[in-house]
């Protein structure tokens, strides 16, 4: 089975288990009916609008269907990441309810490893969505070479923020997190801004 074909099935089926979550969470919290009914209004929402983007029309020509194409490839890793969150997050409110949560930071620290492997799957699939050639405003080698330093920096982002939140105590991990994601951004800005000067000089 391809890891596409393993996704499509995942992305829905984690947003299907959140639902289930969030109404058993409904059944053990009653008094906080509406919240409970809301969340599980916008899982149903996500739900079924991912399901009618995955399975929608594919007519066009091959370049309109390679750009949906990515564009369903970046929303279904969106998806599986979102749901995999918001699963955890509803997960520790049942576990709270049910008087099985021994450690308040556990979820905390369950996310932030989830959006370390969301920055690495960003991260690798950065160079694979690269424009046709003709159309960059910059010279292709330089821009195809800027796009593979983003998305190692994002990959080694990734990494260095879920293994700060598993190996590191909570308060050190909140910290080197305002240092990890803000440091990269700023690096890749100003990879950018030198490409930009790049082809300023060359004009």
């Amino acid at each position: 089975m391809s890891t596409r074909t393993i996704s499509n099935l995942l992305a829905p089926s984690l947003w299907v288990m959140s639902t289930a979550v969030a109404a058993a969470n409904w059944y053990l919290q009653p008094e906080r009916r509406m919240a409970w009914a809301t969340a599980i209004f916008m899982l149903a929402c996500v739900t079924v609008a991912f399901l009618l983007v995955l399975f929608g029309p594919s007519e066009g020509s091959s370049e309109d269907q390679a750009t949906r194409q990515r564009f369903r490839d970046s929303l279904r890793s969106g998806i599986v990441f979102s749901g995999l969150i918001v699963l955890i997050s509803l997960g520790w409110k049942l576990a709270t309810a049910l008087g099985a949560s021994a450690d308040p930071d556990l979820w905390r620290r369950a996310t932030m490893v989830v959006i370390g492997g969301f920055l690495v799957s960003t991260g690798n699939s950065i160079p694979k969505k690269l424009a046709p050639l003709y159309s960059l405003p910059y010279d292709a080698g330089r821009f195809q070479a800027f796009m593979r330093f983003a998305g190692w920096t994002w990959v080694l982002t990734g990494l260095a923020l879920a293994l700060t939140w598993v190996a590191l105590p909570v308060q050190l991990a909140e910290s080197l997190t305002l240092l990890i994601i803000p440091g990269a951004m700023l690096v890749i800005g100003a990879q950018f801004v030198r490409l930009r000067r790049t082809r300023q000089g060359a004009a």
